[in-house]
């Protein structure tokens, strides 16, 4: 690419600057003001409202007539199902999602990991009437929930360290607080088979969560179920706990693990 290229904002280089902005809007800072968006990616004012407006033209962000702020649109959600449809790990679980659901009536999730986030991919919403769960496809912070936590403790230490800062943002008293805290549950989590949200995301809320392995041996995936610290006691999250890994141990299986 030239340096008259490079300069204008085009080719890969644009690409990059957009995916840094698309990346800023996350299910805590779900809107931005372009002075503030400028101000926290320390790009140049005038290549953020450039690339906004090229984005808002295509449908992929849309801007808040009554207070000028930018939020995503509509045309990722058509860009996600068109992968999501064709994603084995979402067609193989759905079932057994299905059936952890129906036994206990609170919110199942099946999630990946991006950075230092999880993504909703699945879920079947409880049937309570307080019950718990975000939106699909919503973003959410890896290591205050149980599924992003089974996610980083198999993406390893290194993959950690590259996307987590030493200081994690505190969501309730009982979110983990630093990386070198975290990195010592992760290998627990490691050992057991299994991760456990204690109010660490919503204070209310209880989660527990497994990974999902794909043909060679990687965790592609973590299934979890959460709900209402009311309804969800250590006794009734050992249950759960058994029941995702025998369903977790299928799904792997039906994707090709033949592994332990």
């Amino acid at each position: 690419m030239s340096a008259t290229n490079a300069s204008s904002g085009s080719g890969p280089n644009a690409i990059h600057k957009a995916f840094e902005i698309l990346r800023a809007f996350t299910s805590e800072k779900d809107e931005w003001g372009v002075r503030e968006l400028t101000a926290a990616l320390g790009l140049p004012r005038s290549t953020v409202h450039r690339m906004l407006s090229a984005l808002e033209r295509e449908g992929v962000v849309e801007q808040d007539p009554r207070t000028g702020r930018y939020l995503l649109g509509f045309e990722l959600v058509a860009l996600a199902g068109s992968v999501l449809r064709h994603s084995d790990v979402r067609r193989v679980a759905l079932p057994y999602m299905t059936d952890l659901a129906t036994r206990w009536h609170e919110t199942v999730d099946l999630d990946v990991l991006r950075g230092a986030y999880i993504i909703i991919i699945e879920q079947i919403p409880g049937r309570h009437v307080l019950s718990t769960g975000g939106t699909f496809a919503a973003r959410l912070p890896a290591h205050c929930t149980s599924t992003g936590k089974v996610l980083l403790a198999h993406a390893g230490p290194n993959y950690v360290e590259a996307n987590l800062p030493a200081e994690l943002t505190p969501f309730t008293p009982d979110t983990i607080r630093t990386r070198t805290a975290l990195l010592e549950e992760l290998e627990q989590i490691r050992r057991q088979g299994y991760a456990r949200a204690w109010g660490e995301h919503e204070g209310f809320v209880r989660a527990v969560a497994v990974p999902v392995r794909g043909r060679t041996g990687e965790v592609t995936a973590a299934m979890s179920i959460s709900g209402p610290s009311s309804r969800i006691d250590e006794s009734v999250a050992a249950e759960m706990i058994a029941l995702l890994k025998s369903h977790s141990a299928e799904i792997s299986s039906r994707l090709g693990f033949v592994g332990g």
